[in-house]
């Protein structure tokens, strides 16, 4: 523990001068429970739901249209019927075969994450592919 001088203390007792070993203490556990506390900055993406309601849900009927299939964390994604493990090869690919046909079908499972999802949504932004739909269920 720090001592003070009893030429610095005026000559005040010892056992007067109060302790503020443990106020400290409780003040750096506050400053690091605030800290892991915080919260991270979240991130988000715009996406324009239909207003129609006729146009929510509609057979899909265009033979041209290029299927991305998202399958379970572990098994990759699907482009029409190539299959893709690596994140890497599923971008180059999607990218390369998506420059002709500007139409692009999204098809998941309920096991699929919904991060995996917004990643596949995000590259479609980023290169410019705008029209793309979300198979569901009626």
């Amino acid at each position: 523990m720090i001592d003070i001088p009893n030429q610095k203390r005026g000559n005040i007792a010892s056992d007067l001068m109060p302790d503020l070993t443990p106020l400290l203490d409780v003040m750096f556990m506050l400053i690091v429970f605030f800290l892991l506390t915080a919260n991270a900055v979240p991130y988000a993406m715009d996406v324009n739901l239909p207003t129609d309601p006729e146009s929510i849900t509609r057979a899909v009927e265009d033979p041209d249209l290029l299927s991305v299939t998202l399958l379970p964390d572990d098994q990759g994604w699907k482009i029409n019927d190539l299959s893709f493990t690596r994140e890497q090869d599923f971008k180059s690919a999607l990218k390369e075969k998506a420059q002709g046909n500007n139409k692009v079908m999204i098809i998941g499972d309920k096991e699929v994450s919904i991060e995996k999802l917004l990643h596949v949504m995000a590259f479609l932004r980023k290169n410019n592919i705008e029209a793309a739909d979300i198979v569901m269920e009626k």
